[in-house]
Formats: C-alpha cells, structure tokens, sequence
C-alpha cells in the first residue's frame, strides 16, 4: 500500500498541495502523527482517504453529520455563557469568570474547546472537542503549565495519555479504557510514534515524506520503501542539508531516495556529491 506521512496538515502550504496530489495519483493513505481535533474536517475538506496515529490508538471514529453548538456544550451547574465582541464566550458563574469558550473557525459557532480557571485566573484544565462535537482530549494544568493530556475514544474513555514535566513531556502510556491498566509506555514522543507506525505499515509498503524532521525519525524501525519528496531547498547556503547528507551517505539506510529539485541535484553533480540515492523532478 502507498502512503504519504506528515506530522500534521497544513493545508495552506505547497508541500501538501504537491503531497495531496501525489496521494491522489496513487491512491495513497495519508497518515498524520501528531494530535488534531480538526482531523474530521480536513478528511471532508481536503482528503478522505486519511488516519491519524493518536485516533488510532484510542480507535476514534468520526461522525460527520454530528456537531456540537456552542450553547449545547455540557455545563457547570449554575454557570452562564455570555458572547464578547472578539468571539470569545466567557463563562460566568455568580459574576465571576470561570472559563472561556472557543469555537472553530468559519463553523457557525461549533465548540473547539472549553478552558477552566482557577480562583486567581490560572488555567485549570481545557476540554478539547472534534468538529464532530464529542471530547477529544481533557488537557490538565498547574500553576498555567500543561501537566498531563488525556486522549478519548467515542465513549469518553482515556485510551492514551501524556504527562509532562517542567513543560517538557517525559512519558506517553496507553491505557486499557476499562481498567486504566498500562498496556505501553514510551518516553517520547517520537519513540510513540515509531511504536505505532511499526504496526500499521510492513515490508510492502511505499511511505513518502517531504520534510526532513519528525516525519524522517519515525521512519527508522520501518521495513518500508521509505522516499523523500523534498519540495524545500536540499542545501543551506552551499552545503547539502545534514538529515539529507546522511541519506546520499547512506548513513540513514530507512530512507532508499531521495527526490529533489533539479537545479539542486545539478549542484550536487558539481560538488562530486554521490547521488546514488537522489533523483530530480523538474
């Protein structure tokens, strides 16, 4: 099966309009890494034929005929929802804010997410919801410093959850949604990912990618056909950027080519560059 992997869709960008095309022309499925509540939008808006690895470990299904408006969103006793002029909807509770409402852009007033305050105007947790309108994640603070998030499936269970420390994440578990027991733990985010992608993805596979970062890692303990469509230039200044040296070397072996404009391979020519790995699109 063909694949194209990125991190997340930024659907304003050339690389995916180039990356979208190619998934068109070989019937590709697009897998996403990085956590999205917009997911179901851009799978109606921009390419169905996609999945997302945070979706896929909780098994997340979408609803598209499904929303939630934001006077529908689940309350705290007693508490009111009132509109400011800057969209924002504050939540009120005997006079005092106690959060905040956003809503999707361009949505007719769907609820994106939901943000508690402590007494002294700290964070306290946010409620993340899809474009479908159910929770996708509860994301939990202290002293305005994201703690922990936790990933549900449709039922509202956590399946997955992220901890953090000092702003940095330090241990990613995924959880039976039943029993909270730990089914795996992984230190990183992109050991994570790595883990997942292993399991979707075998030795028949075809993966492109288009940038040289998180979608080149995760890449390392696949037994793919692994290729880099790179649509930025392959050189800083006169030198051959450092993840794509290391595939032309053959040092980063997961990666077999290497697809590159073709003034930059002409270049690599004349430096005497090995471009046994590398082809050029014009």
């Amino acid at each position: 099966m063909n694949y194209e992997l990125v991190s997340v869709l930024r659907v304003e960008t050339d690389n995916w309009k180039q990356q979208k095309q190619r998934a068109i022309n070989n019937n590709s499925k697009v897998i996403t890494l990085l956590p999205d509540p917009f997911f179901t939008r851009y799978k109606k808006e921009e390419y169905e034929n996609m999945m997302n690895i945070v979706d896929y470990v909780t098994k997340r299904t979408y609803d598209e005929k499904n929303s939630l408006f934001f006077d529908k969103v689940p309350m705290i006793d007693g508490a009111e929802i009132f509109m400011n002029a800057d969209g924002i909807i504050s939540i009120i509770k005997n006079g005092v804010r106690i959060g905040e409402m956003r809503t999707f852009p361009q949505s007719r007033r769907l609820v994106q997410d939901v943000t508690y305050f402590n007494d002294d105007g700290t964070k306290d947790m946010v409620e993340e919801y899809t474009f479908d309108g159910s929770i996708f994640s509860n994301i939990y603070y202290y002293e305005d410093r994201v703690q922990e998030i936790d990933f549900t499936n449709n039922d509202g269970q956590v399946c997955l959850r992220f901890y953090f420390y000092e702003g940095e994440m330090n241990l990613i578990t995924v959880v039976d949604p039943t029993t909270n027991a730990v089914l795996e733990s992984y230190d990183n985010m992109i050991q994570f990912q790595k883990a997942q992608l292993q399991k979707i993805v075998g030795p028949e596979d075809q993966i492109n990618i288009s940038y040289l970062g998180m979608e080149l890692d995760v890449l390392e303990k696949t037994k793919s056909k692994n290729t880099l469509y790179l649509e930025e230039s392959a050189f800083d200044g006169s030198t051959v950027k450092g993840n794509l040296k290391l595939i032309m070397d053959d040092q980063i072996q997961y990666v077999q080519q290497a697809v590159v404009k073709h003034e930059d391979y002409d270049q690599m020519v004349d430096q005497g560059l090995n471009v046994s790995k590398v082809r050029y699109v014009d």
